[in-house]
């Protein structure tokens, strides 16, 4: 089991909280995604995840990594 922590900029409701973690979701050996509206975000996954499938999955919105 990987973990990893990031910190994200533009949330601003409970919906960005969901669209992230459905847009995170999608990226292949994630199992969980942890995130609050502060821009806390925890990753497990079954395999390491590279900080840049992460950038790719949110690149088309204004969700972004500090």
């Amino acid at each position: 089991m990987f973990t990893s922590q990031y910190k994200l900029s533009g949330l601003d409701c409970e919906s960005c909280v969901k669209m992230v973690k459905m847009d995170l979701g999608e990226i292949a050996g994630i199992t969980e995604v942890g995130l609050d509206l502060s821009g806390d975000l925890n990753i497990k996954s079954d395999r390491e995840i590279d900080k840049a499938e992460i950038v790719d999955a949110l690149k088309d919105t204004e969700y972004k990594i500090l």
